[in-house]
């Protein structure tokens, strides 16, 4: 079975998971936006029971998406990297919501699974062939 490891900026913040994700998905929601500080978020989805945090503790902060599901996202402490999300939307509550930036040697040429909240995306970035297209995150 795969093993991956992951880690914020500064390396004081780390986790691991079994499995390869569920599923992949890139999220244009404005509030995704705000978190990466840039147009969408690249995220993994990993079943909770499989996901560890092996070194230091995160912080923890919530907001309430704008189609009204509270989410709750885990960060470094020290350098504020967003590591992992969850939230309490039914078919995501399973799922620790792992950022792809962070997990070390993440196969950057596998194609998301699908992509949320397009109503949101930045004009100049264009679909993903092949991949489904949510207007909202439904």
């Amino acid at each position: 079975m795969a093993s991956f490891t992951g880690s914020c900026i500064c390396n004081k913040l780390k986790f691991s998971f079994t499995g390869e994700p569920k599923q992949t998905a890139v999220c244009h929601c404005l509030q995704c936006q705000k978190l990466s500080g840039s147009a969408f978020t690249y995220n993994l989805l990993v079943p909770r029971e499989d996901f560890k945090w092996t070194s230091g503790s995160p912080k923890a902060g919530t907001f309430k998406q704008e189609s009204g599901i509270m989410v709750e996202y885990f960060f470094c402490p020290d350098c504020g990297t967003i590591i992992a999300k969850q939230t309490d939307k039914e078919d995501f509550k399973p799922f620790s919501i792992v950022q792809a930036g962070t997990v070390d040697g993440f196969d950057t040429k596998r194609k998301p699974d699908a992509e949320f909240w397009v109503s949101r995306k930045a004009d100049w970035v264009q679909p993903i062939p092949g991949v489904p297209q949510m207007a909202k995150f439904e």
